[in-house]
């Protein structure tokens, strides 16, 4: 059973890595966006959701590609999918210590 469509599969996940590693960074990220309900479901609470959700799954791996892009320019071979999924990941780790030292 395929999760996503082929078509998009080649154009959202890097070649020759396992697409379900990225799935499961992409769904927990925004299961770990979730925790800012647990100051309450009104609607400062989704707005905080709403951040999270931009700051892990696109403020933060978009800053991490642009970055990346003078060595993509000096290295042609470097896939900038797997800097922007760097990047994803560090904003997943960012989210998690922030979970547990801001209160």
């Amino acid at each position: 059973m395929r999760i996503v469509p082929a078509s998009i599969a080649k154009i959202i996940y890097p070649k020759d890595l396992p697409n379900g590693l990225f799935t499961s960074l992409i769904i927990a990220c925004l299961l770990m966006g979730l925790a800012s309900l647990r100051n309450g479901t009104d609607l400062q609470g989704w707005l905080n959701v709403i951040e999270n959700w931009l700051l892990m799954l696109l403020i933060l791996p978009t800053a991490t590609a642009t970055v990346a892009l003078p060595f993509k320019y000096r290295d042609p071979t470097l896939e900038l999918k797997l800097v922007y999924y760097l990047g994803m990941f560090v904003a997943f780790l960012f989210t998690l210590a922030k979970l547990r030292y801001w209160r």
